[in-house]
């Protein structure tokens, strides 16, 4: 006997339908989720262990009315739970439908299932970035006293992007900076996918930038869960350049903010770091500015006092050498004529003994003695290597002069 297939449908419906009258509690991954008219159909999988090989499949779905009441219960943590990748543990009935075939009927979902599974994964990856030494990577990089070019990455709808911005732009301090931003999705599944595509594409122009800035608005606490990827949190450690975050959230620590050369809670919060580092840098240059003026003030000060010094010295010097000079003169000048008559006094007594020796020493004084003078020629002849047998020479004595021939030498 044959059956058709909507009566063997209907033999599938009753089974289930008598096997499976209550609502089970189901734990799946989203493979994929997809809306209509206000109604979410999900496609359900099981993987394998530490495998992506698919072992289980079905179709579940969320009637409008059912997930007013689910954001009611669990409120904005339902729109990140419904996101492709996540793990949930729902409340479903199996319905088994003649044409549309078997679909589970979601009533309740538990987020602190999810959120329980997150937390495990938080912390292996925290695990795995300690083991190879991540966690500190980029908070070791020097960050520039004056932050003043800025790579922000955020979603430009961002209610925390604009605070962050006007915050920054608006200071009292007359601050500027050179702001170039980068469109990255904040939530959902593209987040880790766009954030470390933008972060690559700045690593290869680190000379542009003195940080970068990773800021969101506030939100529930599943739309941190794509800040604890281990791809995106190893990104940011290996980044050239410093990684300021400001995620927006005052309680969780995400792990992006772990591996983040500094962590603030609210991109608010990046901007006022931001302008009280430039605040703190422009205070040490006036404070050192105020310093060196003090500094060259007592030099001056102290140069003046020694000039002073000096110049007392100097003129007191020169006042006791004029006194002196002064004293000499006067001694010179009572004393000149004395020392005068002394010098001339022995002048000529010197000049008398002078005259005394010419004098005695003088042709006169020889003559009288009986000397002569002989010459040659009309030369004084003073050896007789100056003469030869038979010269004629003349001879003067003290009274007159007569001519003689040399007849003979006597040496």
């Amino acid at each position: 006997m044959s059956h058709s297939l909507f009566e063997f449908n209907e033999f599938i419906r009753r089974v289930i339908a008598l096997n499976l009258p209550q609502a089970l509690w189901i734990r799946s991954e989203l493979a994929d989720v997809k809306v209509s008219k206000g109604h979410f159909y999900l496609d359900l999988v099981q993987k394998k262990e530490d495998s992506e090989e698919i072992i289980a499949q079905a179709q579940a779905v969320i009637w409008s009315k059912n997930y007013r009441s689910l954001q009611r219960k669990i409120g904005a943590d339902l729109e990140t739970l419904l996101q492709p990748g996540m793990e949930i543990l729902f409340l479903a009935k199996a319905e088994f439908h003649e044409r549309f075939g078997l679909k589970l009927m979601v009533e309740d979902i538990d987020p602190s299932h999810t959120l329980g599974k997150l937390e495990m994964q938080r912390r292996e990856t925290i695990r795995k970035l300690q083991v190879l030494n991540l966690l500190q990577k980029n908070g070791q990089l020097t960050l520039r006293p004056v932050l003043q070019r800025i790579a922000v990455l955020s979603s430009e709808r961002a209610a925390g992007f604009q605070d962050f911005l006007k915050h920054l732009t608006g200071n009292s301090f007359g601050y500027r900076f050179s702001i170039e931003f980068f469109q990255v999705a904040v939530q959902g599944g593209s987040v880790e996918k766009e954030v470390i595509a933008q972060l690559e594409s700045l690593a290869q122009r680190q000379q542009d930038f003195d940080a970068v800035v990773i800021i969101r608005g506030g939100g529930a606490r599943l739309d941190l869960a794509a800040f604890d990827s281990f791809l995106l949190a190893k990104t940011v450690a290996d980044m050239p350049l410093p990684v300021l975050t400001g995620i927006g959230h005052d309680v969780d620590e995400t792990v992006l903010d772990l591996v983040a050369h500094t962590s603030l809670k609210t991109p608010t919060a990046v901007a006022d770091f931001i302008l009280h580092r430039n605040l703190n840098y422009e205070s040490q240059m006036m404070n050192l500015g105020l310093e060196t003026k003090n500094i060259a003030l007592r030099i001056m000060k102290e140069k003046e006092s020694r000039l002073q010094q000096v110049a007392q010295l100097i003129d007191f010097q020169l006042k006791s050498k004029f006194r002196r000079q002064a004293q000499m003169l006067d001694y010179i000048e009572k004393e000149l004529p004395s020392i005068l008559r002394n010098r001339f006094s022995n002048a000529h007594a010197q000049l008398d003994n002078f005259e005394k020796i010419v004098r005695l020493l003088g042709p006169e004084a020889a003559f009288q003695r009986g000397f002569a003078m002989v010459f040659k020629r009309g030369k004084q002849v003073t050896e007789v290597a100056q003469l030869g047998s038979g010269d004629e020479v003349q001879v003067q004595l003290k009274k007159g002069k007569f001519q003689a021939t040399v007849k003979n030498i006597e040496k």
